[in-house]
Order: C-alpha cells, then structure tokens, then sequence
C-alpha cells in the first residue's frame, strides 16, 4: 500500500511550483459530498485485494529505486496501474477493475487542487463492463496525511475519510459508461470513499478501505455467461 502512496506523491513531478499558495488555499480542497443512493456500490481493501501494482519510471520519487517491473514507455512512465478484486454489499468478490492514474493537466494550484486523472474498467463476471472516467483531487489527503505524517514524522490521527471525486461530471461525480453485458450503452456517475486505516512510516505499512458508488439509470439484466 505505500507504494501507492508513493505514487500519488510521485504524480506530483511537474507541479511542485506555488507549494505555498496551494497549501494555505481552501479552494483546492474540494471533494465530492457524501454519496447518495446508488445502484452498485463496490468494495475494495488496500493492499488485501490488490492483484497487481505498477509504477512508472518518472513517477517514482527521487532516492528510491525503480521496480524491474516500472513503466517505462514514454506514453506511460509517469502513470500508476493498480489490479484490484472488488466485493459486492455482502462483502463477497463480485468484480475485477483495472485502474490507470495519470497527473492531471488539469491541475490549478490556485482553483482545483492537485488532480489525477483516473481510469477505472470494471467486469463484473455475468453482467458486463463499465469504463468509468474520474478527476480525483488527492492534495487534501497529501496536506492532511501523506505529507505530514509520512515526510515530516507528525503523529499519525486516523482513520481518516477522504472523497476525491471532483469531475467530469456534473456535481463533483465521475462519467461512467457502459461497454458490454447488461450494461451495454448506458451512462451513468459514480463517486469515489476511501478510509486511510493505517499509516505508519517506522514500519513501512499503510491501509485503506474504499467504495465506488455507481449510479446507472436503465435496465440492467444479468447475462448468462
């Protein structure tokens, strides 16, 4: 899990500048509001349900070594790739999800804070796949956790809640589409929850619980394989 983190933190290459104006501003801490009702609301622990972690050669911060298995592609060198196993309500295995974070170029240190561009595709076996489309501001969780408590050895006050959901959608939520299966052809939203459970930089350990909220108008009827 801290690899992740780490990752976040690396994403940052490139937008370091104005550090002081972006901290002080309330602004740039924007997040999504506390989800509603949803259609499917998909579980996931870190780093229990991680099937595979890559980052890329230019995400990584500077003193740390590169992984034999880094991106090192030109398109990709700056971009994190999580596998993850998603539960469902009852807190069984229910979907796989693939997921692609990329520093944002739309971040703005002075109105949106620091944005990652987020790519989820999501199979839930019978059913189908949806592709969903986030911006995610993650400089709340680097000014409040990350930072201090990883970087700067503060007392680490947690659980801690964070919802980065800022867009593209309307109303802080993120686009979801439809591919194949019973979700073929709709548009929906979906927002993001996790819980930072644990942080502790002595013994290089970090836990997160999180939730994607999917909101998908329209029939679903569950395939048969």
């Amino acid at each position: 899990m801290r690899y992740l983190f780490v990752a976040l933190f690396g994403l940052l290459i490139g937008a370091a500048a104005a550090g002081a104006v972006l901290y002080y501003n309330p602004v740039t801490e924007t997040s999504a509001a506390a989800p509603g009702p949803a259609d499917r609301v998909l579980r996931y622990s870190l780093p229990d349900q991680v099937l595979k972690f890559s980052l890329g050669e230019a995400a990584t911060l500077v003193g740390q070594s590169t992984a034999d298995d880094a991106l090192w592609e030109d398109t990709i060198d700056r971009t994190a790739v999580l596998g993850l196993v998603l539960n469902d309500s009852a807190d069984q295995p229910a979907a796989v999800a693939s997921r692609l974070m990329a520093a944002s170029a739309d971040t703005d240190l002075l109105l949106r804070g620091v944005l990652v561009s987020d790519y989820w595709l999501v199979t839930i076996p019978g059913e189908g796949s949806l592709f969903v489309r986030a911006d995610s501001n993650i400089w709340p969780f680097l000014k409040q956790t990350l930072v201090p408590v990883w970087y700067f050895d503060r007392p680490w006050q947690g659980p801690v809640e964070y919802r980065p959901t800022v867009g593209p959608g309307i109303a802080n939520t993120a686009a979801v589409v439809g591919i194949s299966g019973a979700f073929s052809g709709l548009d929906g939203s979906a927002l993001e929850r996790y819980n930072v459970t644990d942080l502790d930089p002595a013994n290089h350990s970090a836990a997160a619980v999180g939730e994607l909220y999917l909101r998908l108008p329209g029939p679903q009827v569950a395939t048969k394989d």
